[in-house]
């Protein structure tokens, strides 16, 4: 099975340098991973040869939203993934608002990719299993998945991104099969794990595992070196 790798390129890029990036990605190989590249909004026509993910959406299809970009909107753009309770986004959505984004992704043919992850302090104080337990139940309340509709969890912990922390493979696989646990009790069974958190060409080969599904990747997915390392090392 080829593994998950998401490109979010989160505001990093420019249209210049996205356009630049794109060209660099064009020659190298990534027939062997599932590639998905996340673009800001601006930027998503930049990549439409590829699959393409939304950073963000909203839980409404149309109405008087200013600023925001609703799942249905991204659909038309062929958006074939969303990201949705990206740390960098919880602390202005309400666990109701996730679980809106969810069921709007789902609504119009897109693929959650929903985010969890505890703080340092929930680290400190022994509060991982209860965070994310909150956090997923929160997120797929009232969902039940069809057989053509999967979902993808990523789990990042929030004190290991941007930093030089990261998490053990041994560390990733016991979380993950906790979060199995918990999908199983939700009936959800059509999911795929990946691992996110300041991933680097110099950490990956220490949590490469079959029982990850992929790998969400932040700044080294717009540093082209960086990027066909990192592929390298997981085929």
């Amino acid at each position: 099975m080829n593994k998950l790798v998401v490109c979010n390129q989160k505001m990093f890029l420019t249209y210049d340098e996205a356009s630049m990036l794109k060209k660099q990605m064009d020659e190298v190989d990534f027939f062997s991973v599932n590639l998905i590249v996340c673009p800001s909004i601006l930027n998503l026509d930049i990549f439409k040869n590829y699959t393409i993910g939304s950073q963000d959406c909203f839980y409404e299809d149309k109405g008087a939203y200013t600023g925001e970009v609703s799942a249905y909107d991204l659909s038309f753009k062929n958006v074939k993934y969303v990201i949705i309770g990206h740390s960098d986004r919880r602390k202005y959505d309400s666990d109701k608002e996730i679980n809106l984004k969810v069921k709007a992704a789902l609504r119009n043919g897109i693929t959650p990719i929903l985010c969890i992850g505890e703080t340092k302090i929930d680290k400190e104080l022994i509060r991982t299993s209860e965070v994310l337990k909150k956090q997923l139940y929160k997120a797929l309340e009232g969902i039940l998945l069809d057989s053509n509709e999967k979902i993808i969890i990523a789990y990042e912990p929030v004190w290991a991104i941007g930093g030089e922390k990261t998490v053990s493979k041994e560390v990733i696989e016991d979380t993950f099969k906790y979060i199995e646990k918990l999908l199983k009790e939700k009936n959800i069974y059509n999911y795929k794990l990946i691992y996110g958190g300041s991933i680097t060409s110099k950490n990956i080969k220490n949590i490469l595992s079959d029982k990850i599904d992929g790998y969400l990747l932040g700044l080294s997915s717009v540093n082209i070196d960086e990027l066909k390392k990192i592929i390298k090392c997981i085929k």
